[in-house]
């Protein structure tokens, strides 16, 4: 056996490297050419006749004797009956060329058509609106791909629209090549219009009437597709769900024409934690801790905390909700939490609670009416102090944006509106407003970034309100330029005090020189007040800066002057987050 091995070795070898050492013959190729037409014509004889597999004679003979009818099936599809083709082949080289000339003739034209909606699809919007959007017209050339996909475009508009028992009773093209005409009719019958049934969930811990609050149709109302595309979405937004399958049962309708809904759903896990790591040079390093639970019990209330911590404060919050009707728009929350600050000339330690009532406006506005109370331990420069406050209010807020994390266009605006009376058990009167706009627009590279806020304080003792209250500018997302927090009306000291009132302004270009990657150049305004007036006058920083769009989100670097103040360092401003 050994022997023989070494036999076969010592004959295929050298067989072998022969074989590989002869010469590999360029394969030849057939090309296909069509004259005499162009466009859609050409395209479609193209698609219709194809390409010869390979160059042997037999195979190219074999390809040509089909090529005739294969380029007239592509003309008559788009309506030229009456074409006179020839085919040739001919020689380049080692290359075989196919010819194919056309003389398209003059095209078949639409003469008599005839579109019908039986049943109940007759007296639809909808349908009336597709037949008058059909794509035929008494004298235009006939084109066999409009009329099958007008075709599919009506079984898919009945299937959306609980026609399940549609047919086509006629459908067809008659076609005169001879006389230059053809006849188009269409006779569809769509028999009676399915109604939405209930909705059957798959067990879960959640009640079956919460479920079925999320459902945006009665049992009996007409069937349309959308309706559940929308509870497939509204599950999806309640955050109660890791997946959700929704699916119309036609095949088991009741005798009334009621389709009963199925939706498979799979809770997400009871307990949620995350963690986070950043940096900003507002507050230096920071971290963060977050847990969820999403549902606590069967009528779906959730809860949440987070806790964070940096060298300039601390905090731990929680919140409580309770859905409401509809759940998806309206829900009760309960707040509560603790933050201790140390921010320039500000020593404070808080502690809060509340309620709030949140709606989600149709419009993408989101409303908020609140009632919070406060107990506050302070040192704002030469002053200490310590207030408990109860703040009924109310805030607006909407927050719009397109292009995902790489925001190309958007909008956030916000406003507020709270106050307190010593009847509400508070240890002053106040009253605070805020409110906020800014933009984000792109055009090609460019994008431009404008953003102002405004607030106001009215009370007769600034001296007793807390920090959190007052009004204090400057920082990364404010004021570039300046210290966070730096900007504020000041004692006889020079320490800071905080202002009544607030206003900031600020422009900034972007241009992304490579992807991922913009430079960026802007101008800063602001400052906090004692008075309306702004009689402190407005500070100002310019700088530049890049942006980079990072997989977890923008990333900003800018360096900025505090230019109404000759004698300030320049700063570095580092952060990250939304742009919106």
């Amino acid at each position: 056996m050994q022997q023989f091995s070494r036999l076969a070795q010592r004959l295929l070898f050298p067989l072998l490297l022969t074989v590989l050492s002869l010469p590999i013959a360029a394969q030849a190729e057939v090309r296909v050419v069509v004259e005499g037409i162009d466009g859609a014509l050409r395209e479609n004889v193209i698609n219709y006749v194809g390409e010869p597999s390979t160059d042997d004679p037999r195979m190219v003979r074999r390809f040509m004797a089909g090529v005739p009818d294969d380029a007239r099936s592509g003309m008559e599809a788009l309506g030229y009956y009456r074409a006179v083709i020839d085919v040739e082949t001919r020689r380049d080289g080692d290359d075989r060329e196919v010819i194919i000339r056309v003389d398209p003739g003059e095209p078949v034209r639409l003469r008599d058509i005839k579109i019908n909606f039986g049943g109940e699809a007759a007296t639809d919007a909808q349908f009336i609106e597709l037949r008058q959007r059909a794509p035929f017209t008494e004298g235009n050339v006939l084109h066999h791909g409009r009329y099958e996909s007008y075709k599919r475009s009506v079984e898919s508009l009945a299937l959306a629209r609980g026609y399940f028992d549609g047919r086509f009773a006629q459908s067809q093209v008659r076609v005169h090549p001879a006389e230059g005409w053809a006849d188009v009719t269409i006779d569809y019958e769509a028999g009676r219009r399915y109604r939405l049934g209930e909705v059957r969930f798959s067990e879960t811990m959640l009640s079956d009437g919460l479920l079925q609050r999320h459902v945006p149709f009665s049992a009996g109302d007409p069937f349309t597709s959308d309706q559940i595309t929308v509870l497939n979405r509204n599950l999806l937004s309640s955050d109660y769900f890791d997946s959700v399958r929704v699916r119309p049962q036609a095949q088991e309708a009741d005798e009334d024409g009621r389709v009963p809904v199925d939706a498979e759903v799979e809770l997400r896990p009871q307990n949620r934690i995350g963690t986070g790591a950043g940096f900003a040079t507002d507050v230096g390093p920071r971290l963060r801790l977050n847990w969820a639970r999403p549902w606590v019990n069967p009528e779906g209330h959730s809860m949440s905390a987070e806790s964070e911590l940096s060298p300039v404060r601390q905090s731990v919050s929680g919140t409580y909700s309770v859905p409401l009707d509809p759940p998806l728009e309206e829900k009760l929350q309960f707040l509560g939490g603790y933050q201790r600050e140390e921010i320039e000339d500000t020593r404070s330690q808080r502690l809060t609670a509340g309620v709030q009532r949140q709606r989600i406006m149709r419009s993408g506005w989101t409303r908020n009416v609140f009632l919070r109370w406060e107990k506050e331990r302070f040192k704002q420069g030469n002053e200490s102090g310590q207030t408990t406050l109860t703040l009924p209010g109310a805030s607006l807020s909407r927050s719009r944006s397109r292009g995902g994390v790489n925001v190309t266009w958007g909008d956030r605006q916000f406003a507020s509106v709270e106050a307190s009376d010593r009847e509400l058990g508070s240890s002053i009167r106040l009253a605070r407003i805020r409110l906020s706009t800014k933009w984000l627009r792109s055009y090609g590279r460019h994008r431009g970034i404008a953003r102002a806020e405004y607030g106001a304080l009215a009370t007769q003792s600034l001296e007793r309100t807390p920090p959190s209250l007052r009004f204090f500018t400057g920082g990364d997302q404010s004021v570039r330029g300046f210290a966070y927090q730096s900007l504020a009306p000041r004692d006889d000291d020079g320490n800071l005090i905080g202002g009544r009132y607030l206003a900031v302004a600020s422009l900034e270009y972007d241009y992304e020189f490579i992807e991922r990657w913009r430079a960026a150049t802007f101008i800063d305004v602001g400052n906090a007040f004692r008075r309306a007036g702004f009689n402190e006058g407005f500070e100002r920083g310019v700088g530049a800066g890049v942006r980079w769009q990072s997989p977890v989100g923008p990333i900003r670097l800018d360096l900025a002057f505090g230019i109404s103040r000759p004698s300030t360092p320049w700063r570095l401003h580092f952060s990250m987050g939304p742009e919106i």
